[in-house]
C-alpha cells in the first residue's frame, strides 16, 4: 500500500479502509467465506466522484449548457476513463 500512497501523493490515515476499498467481491468467492468487499464504498465513491466532477465542470465551463456538461461528465467518469486511471496508478 505504501507504493500506492507514493503514486497518489497521499498518505491514508486508515489503511484498513484503503484495503477494504480495493477488495473486489471475488475475494469472498475465492476464499469460500464472507470477506468484506468494496461494493458499498464503490456506491459512495461513485456519488462523490460525480459531485466533484460536476462542480469542476460547472466552474470551468460557465457558458456551457446542461446537456454538454452532462455528456462531458459521462465521458470523464466512464468505465473506460476510470479503467485508464486505474492502470496509470497500477491498481491492477
Amino acid at each position: 500500500m505504501h507504493q500506492l500512497e507514493e503514486r497518489l501523493g497521499y498518505r491514508f490515515r486508515k489503511r484498513s479502509l484503503l484495503d477494504h476499498a480495493l477488495t473486489h467481491p471475488s475475494v469472498g468467492h475465492e476464499k469460500q467465506r464472507y470477506h468484506a468487499d468494496n461494493q458499498r464504498l464503490e456506491f459512495l465513491g461513485d456519488a462523490v466522484l460525480q459531485l466533484v466532477i460536476t462542480e469542476y465542470l460547472y466552474a470551468k465551463f460557465p457558458q456551457e449548457q446542461e446537456g454538454a456538461l452532462t455528456k462531458l461528465r459521462a465521458l470523464l467518469v466512464s468505465r473506460e476513463a476510470l479503467k485508464r486511471q486505474g492502470h496509470a496508478l497500477k491498481l491492477g
